[in-house]
């Protein structure tokens, strides 16, 4: 008689593992940063990503594809949760978001869907240095918006709640320089999307928030959109739009609290400023 499968063991980190990469797709160098925000302990090195992923694809919870870059190197493997490992974390009757959440990433979504992931992952991490913590988490092309007739849906949105207890609402807009900033009549124009997200606004839905503009190709793109969100939107003096350049992003590890966004106005802004935080701990010297 053969000998039965050995039962496999699923930790707390191995949850953590399986809700952050059922968020976005993660590369192991992804994950690593990530992991100093489980609850559980963090991963101590890339080998010990790798070998608890390796278990998880053994068990058939998570799956592995390459990303195709241009880099020097070997492209690096990206993991996505099965129906197995999403039912694991939502039940068996969870309905996945989309037909296409356990699928490979189509290779034209390659540098769309990393550099998303390098900045929600950043900006987690950057989030739990000050005690902020990330909650209603919405995947790509999953929150779906409504001004009139319309709709459309953010690559990402989130709300941030500080120690103090404040919220603060964001929506998530990865440019990568494919669509026109000015045109009146593209569906896919970035003049389209500020119309709504200024209409939206108006709407009080469903809280205040703000746009993040977040560029990956040039500094310059985002500094464009924000001068056509000044020309565009119905109040002025309302700061609904923040840009930056992902490299500028990932480069601040105080990227949450530090005025490392611009306005359309021009001026630095932080996510959350550091008077939000409320009174922090005074540290004692002997």
């Amino acid at each position: 008689m053969a000998n039965p499968e050995p039962r496999r063991h699923l930790t707390d980190r191995d949850l953590d593992v399986l809700l952050a990469i059922d968020r976005c797709p993660l590369t192991v160098l992804q994950l690593l940063k990530l992991s100093r925000t489980f609850a559980d302990q963090p991963f101590t090195s890339l080998r010990s990503v790798q070998d608890r992923l390796q278990k998880l694809r053994d068990a058939g919870w998570v799956r592995r594809w390459p990303y195709a870059t241009a880099s020097r190197g070997s492209s690096p493997d990206y993991y996505k949760t099965t129906l197995l490992g999403f039912h694991l974390l939502y039940g068996e009757s969870a309905m996945p978001p989309s037909k296409r959440h356990f699928a490979e990433v189509s290779i034209a979504n390659h540098h769309h869907t990393h550099s998303l992931a390098e900045f929600i992952v950043h900006a987690i991490t950057s989030a739990h240095r000050r005690g902020i913590r990330i909650a209603r988490f919405y995947r790509e092309n999953t929150l779906r918006l409504r001004v009139g007739e319309e709709t459309f849906s953010p690559d990402s949105a989130f709300e941030l709640h500080t120690p103090a207890g404040l919220q603060l609402n964001f929506l998530v807009e990865l440019d990568n320089g494919t669509e026109r900033i000015r045109s009146a009549k593209d569906t896919e124009s970035w003049q389209r999307k500020i119309r709504l997200y200024d209409q939206l606004q108006d709407a009080n839905y469903p809280h205040r928030f703000r746009v993040l503009v977040v560029t990956t190709r040039s500094p310059d793109r985002f500094r464009s959109i924000l001068s056509l969100a000044a020309e565009k939107t119905a109040n002025p003096r309302r700061s609904l739009f923040y840009g930056i350049h992902l490299d500028e992003f990932l480069a601040e590890a105080d990227a949450v609290c530090r005025p490392c966004f611009h306005n359309h106005h021009k001026a630095p802004v932080a996510l959350v400023p550091t008077s939000m935080l409320g009174p922090q701990p005074v540290s004692s010297t002997t």
